[in-house]
């Protein structure tokens, strides 16, 4: 297994602040990266690197979240057929909270707290399971196993 993979599948370790000038140039390369392929988020463990951030891109609109959370989340559920860059091509079905209140520091260490809905919530979500070493198909696997009682 190749190191991006495996930093894939383990929790990230959380990011620090000593160098933020390397954190700026990291979230550069990532937001790159998601344009480059037209996604609209990309998390560090994608790209083989162990640290909690994650860059979301979307109708020019973008953030940089490093040591994310969510603090709050709705109790309506949606239904989203999701994707990823780490497994081109393929979607699958994913149950998520319509929106999320969140908190994150960004590239420099300040915090920040936000109440992402829609796309935006189903993007902050889908990149803190990255984080957490949880893939979309994961993801599904643990829903379905909730859904059928097993």
């Amino acid at each position: 297994m190749n190191l991006t993979k495996r930093v894939l599948y383990k929790k990230a370790k959380p990011a620090d602040f000593r160098c933020p000038e390397q954190n700026h140039l990291l979230v550069q390369q990532m937001r790159g990266f998601v344009l480059q392929e037209n996604g609209i988020g990309l998390a560090a463990p994608q790209i083989g690197i162990s640290r909690r951030v994650f860059v979301m891109e979307t109708q020019g609109w973008h953030r940089a979240c490093f040591n994310p959370e969510i603090t709050s989340a709705s109790e309506n559920l949606v239904d989203f057929d999701e994707g990823c860059l780490s497994f081109p091509g393929e979607h699958c079905i994913i149950t998520r909270p319509d929106w999320i209140d969140v908190k994150y520091q960004d590239w420099a260490g300040e915090w920040h707290s936000e109440r992402f809905s829609g796309v935006l919530a189903r993007c902050f979500q889908h990149e803190l399971d990255h984080l957490d070493g949880i893939t979309m198909w994961q993801r599904q696997k643990e829903q379905y196993a909730e859904q059928s009682g097993n």
